[in-house]
């Protein structure tokens, strides 16, 4: 007994609180991407202080069969918190559990998911994203701890489990994404100018006298729509247009690289997120519903709007 004591106290001290360490690290994970999750079902925006964040949380690869990647990364983090204060510290540490190679396979998927997200970031979307950088280094911190976190008997196999994870998770991660990379390409979701600037997709529906009607009587008193060119959900506030009011709407385009692009107008309004009206010098982030956009500006007109319901790009 004593000389296991004494081992224990000659270990490194982050083998000594190795899960306590790691109940936190995944505490801290979970509650990041339980807000992601939350913040994307409400339809809001994550308060982040550049519009990367924005960028990638609404990319079509921030989430896989229509589930958020952020929903995925929370049940990761609870697994491994799970694992680490309520099963694995009641093993012997001097033995190499099943727990101890579940905390080891879990880690390294996550480690492999969020290196693999933040070529996405770096390579496809251009664009970064604080939370998803925040996420990549938990991930690391966790399986050095998971890894490195207590001496194991068998380092072979730790070697080939290693190796069976990475593998096992890059296949179903570029099988995952070739769907969305597929429909990426297909229908590329923006137009590139001959200058190299970016435009939003083309609108599909139709506009009605009610939906011209409107457009007419918001520029009238001076609303303006900021968004951006890669933004689906501004996208859908001009699907509920259609494509000839679409057209008369006094928009912003905030993203540097997009066509006409009004940047430091965007900064100086002091906008979040996109899309975000302005409407007697007041924001109102989100997709607004045409009734919702006549109703904040005393609009007299015609209701009869062909487009009540949001549209999916």
């Amino acid at each position: 007994m004593s000389k296991l004591l004494n081992r224990r106290r000659s270990a490194p001290w982050w083998q000594r609180h190795s899960r306590p360490m790691m109940a936190i690290l995944a505490g801290i994970g979970a509650i990041e991407t339980a807000y992601i999750t939350i913040t994307h079902w409400l339809g809001g925006n994550v308060v982040c202080p550049t519009t990367g964040c924005e960028q990638v949380l609404k990319s079509e690869y921030a989430q896989l069969f229509g589930i958020p990647l952020s929903l995925v990364g929370f049940g990761f983090y609870l697994a491994v918190a799970v694992v680490a204060v309520v099963l694995a510290p009641r093993q012997d540490k001097e033995q190499d559990f099943p727990w101890a190679w579940a905390l080891f396979a879990l880690t390294t998927a996550m480690l492999v998911s969020s290196g693999y997200f933040v070529y996405l970031m770096a390579v496809k979307i251009d664009a970064w994203c604080v939370y998803c950088i925040t996420s990549a280094i938990l991930s690391l911190c966790l399986w050095f701890l998971a890894t490195f976190g207590r001496a194991w008997r068998d380092v072979g196999q730790l070697f080939t489990t290693a190796l069976v994870v990475v593998l096992v998770a890059l296949l179903g991660i570029l099988a995952a994404y070739n769907g969305v990379e597929a429909s990426a390409q297909a229908g590329s979701s923006s137009t590139q100018t001959a200058q190299g600037l970016q435009s939003p997709p083309p609108v599909t529906t139709r506009s009605g006298s009610a939906e011209l009607a409107l457009v007419q009587h918001l520029n009238k008193v001076g609303a303006r729509e900021f968004g951006a060119y890669w933004c689906p959900h501004c996208h859908q506030q001009k699907q509920l247009f259609g494509q000839e009011a679409s057209k008369k709407i006094n928009y912003v385009e905030c993203d540097p690289k997009g066509v006409n692009s009004q940047t430091q107008l965007c900064v100086q309004v002091g906008i979040k997120g996109y899309p975000t009206w302005e409407i007697n010098g007041k924001l109102y982030p989100g997709v607004r519903t045409l009734d919702q956009l006549a109703d904040l500006t005393n609009y007299q007109g015609p209701r009869n709007f062909i487009n009540q319901v949001v549209k999916s790009q």
